[in-house]
């Protein structure tokens, strides 16, 4: 039976942001996986926990943690209460919460983790999340193996066309409508003189082919959000990579917020399969 407990750690401009650790029924020299949330995302979105839990089944210690400046607080993990935190977010902070993460682990070793391989530390990270999960697993030795679920390829096309972005900087500030909250959630031009300036850094395509580690990228073939493409072009840049392609699958693996059923989706389901075996292998 998996067991979870809900902690908290200290993220990028010191700030505090939750994490869940699953752990699963015989812990002993168990691996860890690291759970890394999308944009507009959080670590119980959705079916997140669910798949978190399933990972734990087989075999895995899983810390699922929000990104610092996600929007979120320790008190109210989901949605987006504190919109002045997410206005500040930027990659680079992202990519400083997943060392943080395993600063964390090595911190409470004896606490959380006694008996765990916590030499053998691995990320899964989803849609912009997998993005930063391949800087992370380029940038930090500890990180072991790979998975990226959905994965953007590059963050600069990410961005909108010139004309808004004249006007994100003419006004200081670009608000992103959540369709889901109603919210107007805000981005400081920071997000975009960051970028600029550290291109080399988040550069997805660079860290791609200077990552010696072990990656799976999982994507669908109905992905509304991120392209198939994005996961093409991905392998493209690592042949030993592996690519699982889920057929019938949307952005989020079939999956929605919130999610009421006891049972994951079919696709998601795969998806977890390739990844289980990748991570085992």
């Amino acid at each position: 039976m998996t067991n979870k407990l809900n902690t908290w750690f200290v993220g990028s401009e010191n700030r505090r942001s939750p994490i869940s650790i699953y752990y699963p029924e015989k812990r002993e020299n168990a691996e860890i996986v690291l759970f890394a949330h999308g944009f507009k995302g959080f670590k119980d979105w959705g079916h997140f926990p669910l798949m978190q839990q399933y990972i734990a089944d087989k075999g895995f210690v899983v810390i699922a943690f929000n990104f610092s400046h996600n929007g979120g607080t320790i008190e109210e993990a989901i949605d987006f209460p504190d919109l002045e935190a997410f206005s500040k977010n930027t990659y680079q902070k992202e990519v400083d919460d997943v060392g943080h993460v395993l600063d964390w682990i090595k911190v409470n070793k004896e606490l959380y983790f006694e008996g765990s391989k916590t030499q053998q530390i691995h990320i899964i990270g989803h849609s912009r999340g997998g993005g930063i999960a391949l800087l992370a697993g380029n940038k930090y030795q500890e990180i072991g193996k790979v998975v990226t679920l959905a994965a953007v390829a590059d963050f600069l096309e990410r961005l909108p066309n010139k004309k808004q972005l004249t006007e994100w900087k003419s006004k200081g500030v670009h608000f992103i409508k959540n369709g889901r909250t109603h919210q107007d959630m805000p981005i400081n031009y920071e997000f975009v003189e960051t970028l600029m300036n550290f291109q080399k850094e988040v550069n997805i395509q660079r860290n791609v082919e200077n990552l010696e580690k072990p990656l799976l990228i999982v994507h669908g073939t109905n992905d509304e959000t991120v392209a198939l493409e994005n996961a093409e072009r991905i392998k493209s840049w690592k042949k030993e990579a592996q690519l699982a392609v889920v057929n019938e699958c949307n952005h989020t693996f079939n999956g929605k917020h919130p999610y009421t059923d006891l049972k994951l989706p079919k696709a998601t389901l795969e998806a977890l399969a390739s990844s289980i075996t990748f991570l085992k292998a």
